[in-house]
């Protein structure tokens, strides 16, 4: 009971951090600063540096509609200010009617009058814009790089195991290694054009990594899945939708199949407003698992099959994601889930608990003609596992029983409209009651990523 009580350290640190890297929150009165300007800019309409001003604060304020119609006006006075249509079609993305943005981009590079910075980032976000307004839409991210671990086999803390329930000491030890990874995250969205915001979705995902000193610990995972989105009641409730869902995955170990799994789920997208999101769903998988793959013992079978986390059964999650955008620079995710495992020993069998958040901060690079800002992700995660029974292979008296606990920070940094680099900063420990599978681990990973 005390790994569930405390899970909400994981939340209380990460609202910790939000008050470190949130200065915005810090302004005095910014909507008795609005108002102001807006009396201003109404008896001062040519008074362009004003409504600027205006509107990034209706901007920071997320009252979008009141930057339009500063902006708006300003075209009414003067329809050759390039900037203001720029800054006109980015209000309206914000809206979603990426229609009106791609239009008003479109005539902001054409009418010429908008310096390099500005037309890098025009650049930048007039395809993705222009992406959305198409009922074909894929979407593609690349990632790879060298990753850097330092228990890159798992071992235990103080190489202790049990067996049987007896202690023993291993000679061997801990290893770390490097090892490169490429990563490929696909989306593809098939707009119904029902007039309803319907589509179908399908996501996919693969994941290889080639150990350098550890080439049997080197794995291939492919994952995807496929289902419409339906909104539930568009003209009352435009933020509501359900999904119905298929899902595999394919994952291998040391060149050898290892897993595979297949099922469906069904999640509810609720869009309460334009900074908050609730996400409900429930998975159902069916897995089977090679418990040791390109190995069997004497007997046929491999003696690891009975101490193996994960095993050939029925997996079930209840889940609920969130996202909350707390400032225009800040947004805090979170994510959290109940999993119930069956296998056909019950020593391998269990329920899960697992939460996650996140902070996503975005900054501005520190050279004003990359055109993307740059991502600053502080996470934690805490994961509470406890099995149905003893295994009597480690200790025929005492059930296993996982907590979890990771933090990092990951870092996005476009440098151009397509290419950039990304990074990770991590460090896991569980702390099990069985020395098994008592580990931490420190890994750094780094490397360039395009996005199409």
């Amino acid at each position: 009971m005390f790994a569930y009580r405390a899970a909400p350290r994981l939340l209380g640190a990460l609202f910790a951090a939000f008050a470190l890297f949130s200065p915005a929150l810090a302004q005095e009165d910014p909507r008795a600063e609005q108002e102001r300007l807006a009396s201003y800019i109404q008896h001062n309409p040519t008074d362009y540096d004003a409504t600027y001003r205006y509107v990034l604060l209706s901007t920071e304020l997320r009252d979008y509609e009141a930057g339009i119609g500063a902006l708006e006006r300003m075209l009414m006075f003067n329809p050759n200010l390039s900037r203001a249509r720029k800054e006109l079609g980015f209000l309206y993305a914000r809206l979603g009617a990426y229609e009106l943005s791609a239009q008003h981009l479109r005539n902001a590079l054409a009418e010429g009058g908008l310096d390099a910075v500005q037309v890098a980032q025009v650049e930048a976000q007039l395809p993705d814009i222009e992406k959305r307004t198409q009922a074909n839409r894929l979407y593609l991210r690349m990632h790879v790089g060298l990753r850097a671990q330092s228990n890159a086999n798992f071992f235990p803390t103080n190489n202790l195991f049990q067996v049987g329930g007896v202690g023993v000491a291993s000679a061997a030890s801990r290893k770390g290694d490097i090892n490169s990874f490429q990563l490929v995250q696909a989306a593809h969205d098939l707009d119904f054009q029902n007039g309803r915001g319907d589509q179908l979705e399908t996501r996919v995902t693969g994941y290889a990594t080639e150990q350098f000193r550890l080439p049997q610990y080197s794995v291939a995972l492919f994952a995807g899945s496929i289902g419409p989105r339906i909104h539930i009641a568009p003209d009352l409730y435009p933020g509501l939708s359900i999904k119905p869902y298929l899902t595999g995955a394919v994952a291998l170990l040391g060149g050898s199949n290892y897993l595979n799994a297949g099922g469906a789920g069904m999640s509810f997208g609720a869009e309460l407003s334009p900074n908050l999101w609730f996400e409900p769903g429930a998975e159902w998988r069916a897995i089977w698992v090679n418990p040791a793959p390109g190995y069997l013992g004497s007997l046929g079978f491999s003696p690891y099959s009975t101490v193996s986390t994960l095993a050939t059964g029925d997996v079930v999650t209840g889940y609920l994601s969130s996202s909350y955008r707390l400032t225009n620079d800040l947004r805090l995710e979170g994510r959290v889930a109940y999993t119930r495992a069956w296998a056909g020993n019950p020593q391998q069998s269990s329920d899960q608990v697992d939460v996650q958040a996140m902070l996503r901060l975005e900054v501005d690079p520190p050279f004003p003609i990359i055109p993307r800002r740059w991502t600053f992700a502080p996470y934690g995660r805490f994961t509470h596992l406890a099995f149905d029974a003893a295994n009597p292979v480690i200790n025929p008296f005492v059930a296993r029983r996982d907590t979890v606990w990771i933090g990092g920070v990951m870092v996005d940094l476009p440098i151009t409209p397509y290419l950039g680099f990304a990074g990770n900063v991590e460090y896991a420990r569980n702390d099990s009651n069985l020395p098994n599978f008592k580990t931490d681990n420190v890994s750094v990973s780094f490397g360039p990523t395009a996005k199409f």
